[in-house]
């Protein structure tokens, strides 16, 4: 299941992102220690993240890491921090380079492959199926982030908030992907993006549609 750390975290790293853009790999020495940490957190996982053995593997001095994250908690949350803005930003760009104008078609499809190959690839995400479960509670609260996400995109530019409808199928797409990183089905394949495609089109495509109909 997926790190109970990772759970927390991601939610307070996107409303920070969101609230100041900070991009905490902005120096190199930074881009060393958060490249450091991710290669330690995909050995050992999140909770297990020590500044020590991170810094060591930076190659750079305690003191230096201490001027940039006093805490731990502060290293790990600039790591969620920039994984986060990757994440969206595959997403993204993915959404962007649909050449159909129908949100609720290509569009969907696109956003769900990035969002399953960034998973698949990921140092982190890919060590999903071998943690530890996370709590329950800590566990929607990261579902409900990423419901609001999806809801806002296939809301998009229209006025109001988003429907109710909009809002019960983005559940069930945040719901659906954080089981499947965690579960990972053989039926689609996540390793195939011809059977991902397929499987956006034939199920979260007219799930979109039915929802923006209402």
């Amino acid at each position: 299941m997926i790190d109970p750390e990772l759970v927390v975290i991601v939610g307070g790293a996107a409303r920070l992102f969101r609230d100041d853009g900070m991009d905490d790999s902005a120096d190199r020495t930074s881009q060393r220690l958060l490249d450091a940490a991710l290669k330690e957190a995909a050995s050992v996982g999140l909770h297990r993240l020590t500044v020590e053995e991170v810094v060591r593997k930076a190659g750079v001095s305690r003191m230096t890491a201490y001027r940039r994250y006093p805490r731990r908690d502060d290293l790990v949350a600039a790591l969620i921090r920039r994984e986060t803005q990757r994440f969206l930003a595959a997403v993204a760009d993915a959404v962007e380079g649909t050449a159909d104008p129908d949100r609720a078609g290509e569009g969907v499809a696109n956003a769900f492959i990035a969002a399953v190959t960034f998973a698949r690839g990921h140092p982190i995400l890919r060590r999903a199926p071998h943690t530890d479960p996370a709590p329950p509670a800590e566990s929607a609260d990261l579902i409900d982030m990423g419901s609001a996400f999806i809801a806002n995109y296939i809301h998009g530019d229209a006025p109001g908030p988003p429907s109710q409808p909009v809002r019960w199928v983005a559940d069930v797409f945040a719901r659906l992907f954080f089981t499947y990183l965690s579960m990972p089905p053989s039926d689609p394949d996540f390793g195939d993006d011809r059977e991902l495609r397929r499987f956006a089109h034939a199920v979260l495509t007219p799930m979109v549609r039915n929802a923006l109909a209402h």
